[in-house]
């Protein structure tokens, strides 16, 4: 009920991330006394303390080899995309999917070499709890599942360079094919089977969820077009390839995308059989890299393949050069020592500049003046990011959160008609439509609460018709960074930005300063300063500080003009240009002149990052 009120949201079934919380909660009493919250910041630290564990047994059991294994589990915890979502206090699922992900094939690929039923039961119970800890967790089963016809097409390709003909034994494929299919057969039916009835969720059903969300089939969600990590990049391109290096590591994705092929084309001239592992690391690489083309934020996954692939290209490295030349032996590990060194000395730096996830102050200060005076039942509003931090810190009902509740999931109000409401009611400058706007998530019509019963049922509490009894409006600094996407959805595709410039030259003699090169000039004359662009156009209006009093200049009869309005930051390090589109909308207003002159938005709250509004209707 807190989130998306009103009615607020189904609670997704995929809850082993939060009971796994409460799990370390528990443990972490015996040593001390420690809050909920207070573990729940530990608890990605203490996944991530336990991801080496599955890394190295995965790649141990692939390679046979202890350093395989110790080489995985190096390479699973310190890529720099991983590191930047498993600091202390970012409780996101992302360290819950790298260890389930190293679990889950780890499980599987145990139970493909020991056939028997424990251990098709413990690879059942790793992707159960997969799926428990992130409704994606049926990714694993999904690529064993493709792993059939991949088999069919590696081995067609392996008997023409081994036979220089188009022809391949079928008869041979299909006795190896048989070798998977039982095992495979019964961890695919058990698992879809419990899954089912436990969350009514089964591989197909992720398989085209996955597809949606990263917009490879139908429409994807329209906030995804504002998350700078799910832009489609071209990852072939030099600044594609360079930006996935900069994420995973120069060392693992060199290993994966050079060491794996060449590792298969040594066993073709060997006249070795390529391993199905490694036919699988093939596939596992390259549906994960290919991802990357939905967005960067999909690195993370590709730095669990590549940590695998990574591990077992260096324990196959050891079995064939050992023995051998020791110039050669000496130089291939000298040169992946050194590029570990490298790799592990740019995880320590990256880790040392990772902050995690943390609240300034204000913030907090704000948070705990909501607590304190706003009703039990209010709504907050505001941009969608801080949601989940309201919410959970308040005990408050939110407009929306950092989630995504899509159309069918989220009625009669989805992410996509929040995130417009909210963005016109910031960006517009009429305050009685943003207040009509507003006004609609005080409370359901009857039909429309009639509409949520009919939709689920029994699930839904009492509460959810429940109308709120007062609103408030939060105004943050960060919006002002990220007023193009606000202006974007509510303005209906015309984004506009605070241009932000920062203080670059400074002449003393003739009382000139010059902003991002020269763009901009605030020039001083007659005791006050002229804002001025690119040396020769005279800004209209000019806000700016001199001994703690705010001055507001206006330069409307000057010829030479550009219309907007430049803020100076009282600093001077600092100047924004806002057009008179952004300087007269409702955000504007409300943060930087704290809603002077507004009926419907009463000033409760202020400090130099967030405002808080009590909204009048």
């Amino acid at each position: 009920l807190q989130s998306f009120y009103p009615p607020g949201r189904p609670v997704e079934p995929f809850q082993g991330w939060p009971y796994t919380i409460i799990l370390f909660y528990k443990f972490l009493q015996f040593f001390k006394q420690t809050t909920l919250t207070e573990a729940a910041i530990l608890s990605p630290l203490l996944m991530v303390a336990l991801i080496p564990i599955p890394a190295f047994f995965l790649g141990k059991t692939l390679t046979e080899n202890n350093i395989a294994g110790l080489a995985t589990a190096l390479f699973a915890v310190l890529t720099p995309t991983f590191i930047g979502v498993s600091t202390a206090g970012y409780c996101d699922s992302d360290a819950t999917v790298v260890f389930y992900s190293f679990l889950s094939v780890f499980s599987v690929m145990l139970a493909l070499k020991k056939r028997s039923i424990p251990y098709y039961a413990s690879a059942i119970l790793a992707n159960l709890l997969f799926v428990f800890n992130w409704g994606g967790g049926w990714l694993t089963l999904i690529l064993f599942f493709v792993f059939f016809p991949a088999i069919i097409f590696f081995r067609a390709i392996e008997s023409v360079f081994r036979t220089r003909k188009f022809a391949f034994d079928l008869q041979a494929l299909l006795k190896e094919a048989k070798t998977f299919l039982l095992p495979l057969g019964i961890i695919f039916i058990v698992t879809n089977l419990i899954g089912f009835f436990l969350w009514n969720s089964t591989m197909l059903h992720s398989f085209f969820g996955g597809l949606a969300f990263t917009g490879l089939v139908g429409q994807p969600l329209l906030v995804n077009i504002s998350v700078a990590e799910l832009q489609p990049i071209n990852i072939f391109s030099r600044e594609g390839f360079f930006a996935v290096v900069n994420r995973v590591g120069l060392l693992p994705v060199l290993l994966t995308f050079f060491g794996l092929p060449l590792l298969a084309f040594y066993k073709i001239y060997r006249k070795e059989r390529i391993s199905f592992e490694e036919i699988f690391l093939f596939l596992w690489a390259f549906v994960m890299f290919y991802l990357i083309t939905r967005g960067v934020r999909f690195s993370l996954l590709f730095s669990i393949a590549s940590a695998v692939s990574a591990g077992y290209v260096i324990g196959n490295l050891l079995r064939y050069l050992k023995g051998k030349n020791v110039l050669i032996f000496s130089t291939v590990f000298g040169f992946i020592a050194l590029l570990t060194l490298m790799f592990v000395s740019d995880a320590i730096q990256f880790g040392l500049a990772s902050t995690g996830m943390i609240l300034s102050q204000n913030w907090y200060d704000a948070l705990d003046w909501l607590k304190v005076n706003a009703d039990k039942d209010s709504l907050i509003v505001t941009w969608w990011d801080p949601g989940h931090i309201i919410a959970g810190y308040t005990g408050l009902k939110v407009h929306a959160d950092g989630a995504h509740c899509p159309p069918g999931v989220c009625i009669p109000y989805d992410h996509n008609i929040r995130i417009q409401d909210m963005g016109f009611v910031f960006s517009t400058s009429d305050e009685e439509k943003a207040v009509a706007t507003l006004k609609k998530y005080m409370s359901l019509t009857p039909q429309q609460c009639q509409e949520v019963k009919k939709a689920f049922a029994d699930a839904i509490p009492k509460e959810a018709c429940k109308p709120v009894t007062e609103m408030y409006l939060i105004a943050s600094s960060d919006l002002i960074g990220k007023y193009h996407w606000l202006s974007y959805f509510g303005q209906r595709g015309n984004a506009k930005d605070f241009i932000q410039l920062p203080l670059t030259g400074y002449d003393p003699n003739q009382g000139i300063l010059s902003y991002y090169n020269g763009v901009i000039y605030l020039i001083r004359k007659e005791n006050q300063w002229v804002p001025v662009y690119q040396g020769r156009y005279v800004i209209k209006e000019i806000v700016y500080y001199e001994d703690g009093a705010q001055k507001r200049l206006n330069f409307t009869n000057v010829t030479d003009s550009v219309d907007g309005l430049l803020w100076v930051d009282p600093s001077y390090r600092i100047v924004i240009f806002m057009l008179p589109e952004v300087r007269d909308s409702l955000f504007t207003i409300m943060f930087f002149w704290n809603g002077r002159g507004l009926k419907h938005f009463d000033l409760k709250f202020s400090n130099p990052e967030v405002r808080i509004f009590k909204v009048i209707f």
